[in-house]
């Protein structure tokens, strides 16, 4: 609807950007928050912070060309007469959450485990910020006209008509506002997950991020089949997102049932 929002000096600054910094920013301060007295003294967790965020960035670039390496290995002859810009734009020019997420988590990993810092209290105290910040980065989709819906009804009640200058949204087209929709979404996720971790972090170690892997993986398998850009990948009957999420939900419900085992485990005397 706005993809450059603001121009500060002649520099424009676009939706997606700025909406992606303040989701980040809200995120650190859920976290500073929910740390509380713990949090303040404890330095890792800031450090740790700005260690997820550089590896999502590099993630959510890098997923995508990955992706497409296998189309463009049976398509080559069409993509060799490609110009170079058009090519590099082609691979280069979308950014994906699920290699954010891998991306962060991977860094988390490898910095945790090199400085002996615990990672499961700290991806707990990460994981309802986590999801408040791709609330807030998903209205910067629906500003930019990225992640688009399915073309609905113009009566249809969550039916948007993006302009011609929208990054990726057909313009004239009364399309499913599913921005909208994943962002109120997990809002609520990132209130409920405010409240496990509020209610069991001291107690029960693992549940509020695998609460949160499960929950996410639900949500957007299902938003999926209502997307409208087919660019993220389809493959068979469902998108690649909808194979990660499935792969996500198997992983969480397994360790979720782990540590409802543990919790239920009689302890010897």
């Amino acid at each position: 609807m706005h993809p450059i929002l603001l121009e500060v000096f002649g520099i424009q600054i676009a939706s997606y950007g700025l909406f992606m910094i303040l989701g980040a920013v809200a995120a650190w301060f859920l976290i500073r928050l929910l740390a509380g007295a713990d949090g303040k003294k404890n330095g890792d967790i800031s450090l740790v912070f700005l260690i997820c965020v550089c590896g999502a960035l590099a993630g959510a670039f890098t997923l995508r060309p990955l992706m497409k390496i296998p189309e463009v290995i049976i398509n080559w002859e069409h993509f060799r007469q490609m110009p170079v810009e058009v090519f590099f734009s082609y691979m280069l020019g979308e950014i994906v959450f699920y290699g954010g997420l891998a991306g962060g988590i991977i860094a988390m990993l490898i910095f945790c485990k090199s400085y002996r810092i615990p990672i499961v209290p700290i991806a707990d105290l990460f994981a309802p910020a986590l999801a408040l910040a791709h609330g807030i980065g998903r209205i910067g989709c629906f500003l930019g006209g990225c992640c688009y819906g399915k073309p609905v009804s113009a009566a249809h009640p969550f039916a948007v008509i993006f302009p011609p200058a929208s990054m990726g949204a057909p313009a004239g087209t009364p399309l499913l506002a599913i921005q909208l929709i994943e962002a109120a979404s997990l809002f609520m996720i990132a209130a409920i997950l405010v409240l496990v971790y509020k209610k069991t972090a001291s107690r029960i170690k693992g549940l509020t991020v695998s609460l949160y892997a499960a929950l996410y993986s639900v949500l957007r398998f299902v938003l999926e089949f209502h997307r409208g850009d087919r660019a993220r990948g389809i493959y068979g009957p469902f998108s690649t997102s909808q194979y990660i999420s499935l792969a996500l939900l198997v992983v969480s419900a397994a360790l979720i049932f782990v540590i409802a085992k543990k919790r239920k485990a009689p302890v010897n005397s």
